[in-house]
């Protein structure tokens, strides 16, 4: 039972280590502050293409605790973006139910289904960024992007009119968070 047998050596070097964590406990250690997240974000979406749009999806979500800032940065991101699909959708489908014109209910119809399969692209692209498998994020972030453009060419294809600003706000939205999302994946790399 020569394991249970303490020599002077060891007992000391137990009695520094106690002593040393109850120092390190008991000391005015200051914690970090919130302003101080906020500048390492102000600098990071200072460098983005959109900076207000990074600015105001990250100071929104504070629902996650960085652990990593890039991931943390870029899961708050994609999550906007897909918030912003997700009510581009909802919105298409309002516009569907509510249109008479034939053109143009046809223009809705593709909106609201290519917005609803971004939506569902960038879910997957989260739940990929949750393993760490950022290049399939990145793709399903990219294949989103794309989704917009579908449906901007159903309103040249079929209506020939703009589409409805109350509409387009949401895919600009998307489209910005893009921008910043592209930098962010840039970070990770």
């Amino acid at each position: 039972m020569d394991c249970f047998r303490c020599g002077d050596g060891v007992i000391f070097i137990i009695f520094a280590q106690t002593l040393l964590l109850v120092l390190l406990l008991s000391s005015d250690s200051k914690p970090v502050e919130a302003d101080d997240d906020k500048t390492i974000v102000q600098k990071i979406c200072s460098q983005t293409l959109e900076p207000d749009a990074c600015l105001n999806c990250i100071l929104a979500d504070t629902g996650r605790g960085p652990s990593n800032v890039t991931d943390f940065l870029t899961y708050s991101i994609l999550f906007c973006m897909y918030s912003q699909a997700i009510y581009g959708h909802q919105c298409a489908d309002h516009l569907f139910q509510t249109t008479a014109a034939v053109n143009l209910k046809k223009s809705f119809q593709v909106c609201k289904d290519t917005l609803f399969s971004a939506s569902n692209t960038l879910w997957d692209g989260l739940t990929k960024l949750e393993v760490s498998d950022y290049n399939n994020a990145h793709l399903s972030t990219r294949i989103a992007h794309l989704d917009l453009f579908r449906c901007v060419f159903a309103f040249r294809k079929y209506a020939n009119l703009p589409i409805p600003s109350v509409l387009l706000n949401y895919m600009v939205q998307v489209k910005r968070l893009f921008d910043v999302a592209q930098f962010m994946f840039l970070l990770i790399d």
